[in-house]
């Protein structure tokens, strides 16, 4: 087994949104409540994209709620940070509560907002938790030495690198290192970027990204040291999912796969939750072991 696109993509189009939208697309992912939740981003007819929860009993066939569950209006004192959307949730599990990380837009540029919730019903925002121009954060699901780590992509003159940094209280960040630079003449070569929340394996923390040349955007893996996780182990020199389907290739954002959501199960399977042009949400599959493999291949 390698990473397979499910014949009957894409499971969700906004034909599927019990309301008025000009698409639905990268959502963030999780197991709740013994169910399978996508919490996808919707971006409304004026422009601007909230949130909106899709339920599944099998991971595949998803219904969507009547009405979004969180938008700028919710932010309170953050409201200005979000004025023109909320975008491409990762979501991460500590102990009993969800962490949402998530790019809020306005006038002041694309900024991280970090949320908590613990029923994705009401939300509790937190904080800005980066200056602009940042996004792309995905938070570690555990604490390493006693600290909370956090990737996220600071946009700086012409680079578009992953960084990580540490906290003690999930708000204040600091002791910045950066990651991982895109490898000049690859498929990377323009920028690279965090994609889903990292997750443990017994040889590292494993988790997907997300490179692009030109217009193509496409999606790799890494694995990280699981005690230093500054460190890169290994990664895939190749992308393992790229856009060849007419889905893929044609829409808002043309030629370009993105996920920020995957769901990996307990015997290992992965569940990869991707958007192809920024048009749809569809899946693909693949095993923790195809995916270290990959890594260690390459």
């Amino acid at each position: 087994m390698e990473i397979i696109k499910y014949s009957k993509n894409p499971i969700l189009t906004k034909e599927d949104v019990p309301f008025r939208v000009n698409s639905i697309f990268n959502p963030g992912a999780v197991k709740f409540d013994n169910r399978y939740l996508l919490l996808c981003r919707v971006e409304l007819p004026t422009g601007k994209s909230v949130f909106v929860n899709a339920w599944s009993e099998n991971g595949i066939n998803f219904k969507v709620e009547n009405q979004p569950c969180f938008v700028p209006a919710d932010h309170g004192k953050f409201s200005p940070y979000v004025e023109w959307g909320i975008e491409d949730a990762r979501i991460t599990r500590i102990n009993d509560s969800y962490y949402l990380t998530y790019t809020g837009y306005s006038n002041y540029m694309p900024c991280v907002i970090l949320s908590e919730t613990k029923d994705f019903k009401s939300f509790n925002v937190l904080d800005i938790i980066t200056e602009p121009s940042n996004k792309d954060c995905a938070i570690f699901p555990e604490r390493i030495n006693g600290k909370y780590y956090k990737m996220d992509r600071p946009a700086a003159e012409t680079r578009r690198d992953i960084w990580i940094n540490e906290s003690t209280d999930l708000i204040h960040w600091g002791s910045n290192r950066m990651l991982y630079s895109p490898a000049p003449g690859t498929w990377e070569v323009s920028r690279v970027g965090n994609s889903t929340p990292p997750v443990r394996t017994d040889e590292g923390w494993l988790f997907l990204y997300h490179g692009v040349r030109g217009p193509l955007y496409k999606i790799g893996a890494m694995l990280l040291d699981i005690d230093e996780p500054w460190k890169v182990i290994a990664k895939t020199n190749e992308p393992i999912l790229s856009p060849d389907l007419i889905f893929e290739r044609v829409g808002d954002v043309t030629n370009a796969i993105f996920t920020n959501g995957w769901i990996v199960e307990e015997n290992g399977d992965i569940k990869i939750y991707y958007s192809g042009a920024d048009t749809n949400i569809c899946i693909a599959t693949t095993t923790v072991k195809e995916l270290l493999a990959l890594c260690k291949k390459q």
